[in-house]
C-alpha cells in the first residue's frame, strides 16, 4: 500500500502521555499511597492511564483505594465514613498540594498539574480478585467494579493485535474529541469498549487502515447489538448505559469522517493525504 499520510500526523493523534506526564502520575499515586498508608489501603491505578489508552494531554487519573479492613456489603453510613476518612487524610497532609472534595463515586483531588479521582473500594470476595465493590453516593448503592479484569483483557487484546489495539483506541478517542458534545454522546469508556469489541482481524499495524476497518465494523452494528464491557460483566449498549440513541448519533458522526480517512489512504500525494487525515480529526 503506497500510503501517503505522514507518520508524524499519525503519531500526533495516536500517541499516549509523555514520559514526563507518566512520571507525574506515578509520583502523585505514590504520594497518595503513602498518605493513605499501605497498612490501611491497597491503592492502584485504574482507567485509561493504567490501561495504556490515555491521550497525550489527559490530566485526569483514576486511583482505587481499597480499604483492607472492610468487606462488602457496607451500609450507607459505613460508605460515607470511608469517603470522609480518605478525604480527611488527603486534606490534612502537607504532601498533598491540592483541593479535596467528595464526588459521586470518588474523592476528588485537584492539583495544579493533575486531577485525581480516588475511588473508595472494598473487596467483594477474595482480596486479590475482581470484583471490587464501590459506592454511588447519588444512587446510595454498591456497584461491582472489575478494574483488574479490564486491564488484563486489554493486555491480551494488545498482544493479539500486534500492539495495534491501544493506539487505535487512542485514535478513536482523539477523533471523538473534536466534537464538543461527544463526552456526553460517547464517553471514553464506551468508545474503548466498542473498539475492544471489534474482531482482532480488523486491526492493522498501519493505524489509519486499522482505524478505518474498526470504525466501519462499529458502524455496521445496530442499536440492538449486544456490546459487552471490556471486563465482560455487562452489556453497555443499553438505555441505562450507552443509550442506543446516542450510539446511533456516534455512528452518524463517525461515518463521514471514515470516508475522509478512506480517501486519505488512497490519496496520490502526501499533501492531499495529510489534509484529509487532519480534516477527519477536526484539524
Amino acid at each position: 500500500m503506497a500510503a501517503k499520510i505522514s507518520q508524524f500526523l499519525i503519531d500526533r493523534y495516536s500517541v499516549g502521555p509523555s514520559e514526563s506526564k507518566v512520571g507525574l502520575v506515578a509520583s502523585l499515586q505514590n504520594t497518595i499511597r503513602s498518605v493513605l498508608s499501605d497498612d490501611d489501603y491497597d491503592t492502584f491505578l485504574q482507567g485509561s492511564y493504567r490501561n495504556g489508552t490515555a491521550l497525550a494531554e489527559i490530566n485526569d487519573v483514576d486511583i482505587v483505594a481499597r480499604r483492607k479492613a472492610a468487606r462488602s456489603p457496607l451500609s450507607a453510613s459505613e460508605w460515607e465514613a470511608l469517603f470522609n476518612a480518605i478525604a480527611t487524610r488527603l486534606r490534612f497532609s502537607n504532601r498533598i498540594p491540592g483541593v479535596v472534595s467528595l464526588g459521586n463515586k470518588c474523592v476528588k483531588l485537584k492539583t495544579a498539574s493533575l486531577n485525581a479521582d480516588i475511588v473508595p473500594a472494598v473487596a467483594r470476595g477474595e482480596f486479590t480478585e475482581d470484583p471490587l465493590a464501590i459506592w454511588s453516593r447519588r444512587l446510595r448503592s454498591e456497584i461491582l467494579n472489575y478494574p483488574r479484569t479490564h486491564y488484563e483483557n486489554d493486555v491480551k487484546k494488545q498482544a493479539r493485535t500486534s500492539d495495534s489495539y491501544k493506539p487505535t483506541v487512542r485514535l478513536m478517542k482523539r477523533w471523538a474529541r473534536q466534537y464538543s458534545d461527544m463526552s456526553e454522546i460517547a464517553p471514553s469508556f464506551y468508545i474503548e469498549c466498542a473498539v475492544y469489541g471489534t474482531p482482532d482481524s480488523k486491526f492493522s499495524s498501519y493505524l489509519p487502515l486499522g482505524f478505518l476497518r474498526v470504525g466501519r465494523e462499529i458502524c455496521s452494528w445496530s442499536r440492538y447489538n449486544v456490546l459487552y464491557s471490556i471486563a465482560g460483566d455487562k452489556d453497555i449498549l443499553d438505555s441505562d448505559e450507552w443509550h442506543p440513541d446516542r450510539f446511533e448519533t456516534f455512528k452518524a458522526r463517525l461515518e463521514p469522517d471514515l470516508k475522509l480517512i478512506e480517501i486519505a489512504i488512497q490519496a496520490a500525494t502526501t499533501d492531499d493525504a495529510n489534509r484529509l487525515w487532519r480534516l477527519a480529526f477536526g484539524d
